[in-house]
């Protein structure tokens, strides 16, 4: 295996894989905590428009 495949997974990938690229509500209510807080620190305007 090359350096890159041994690093750390993107926050976004240590959840359960369930988020789509552009999560809609039923998405959203899906995620569990770890993906909702790494859409919160990565896309915070959606993460408001999603937890309305």
């Amino acid at each position: 295996m090359d350096e890159q495949s041994r690093q750390t997974p993107a926050p976004y990938a240590a959840g359960t894989g369930s988020v789509p690229v552009a999560p809609d509500r039923a998405a959203f209510d899906r995620m569990g905590y770890r993906e909702r807080l790494a859409l919160k620190r990565e896309n915070p305007e959606v993460y408001q428009e999603l937890k309305k």
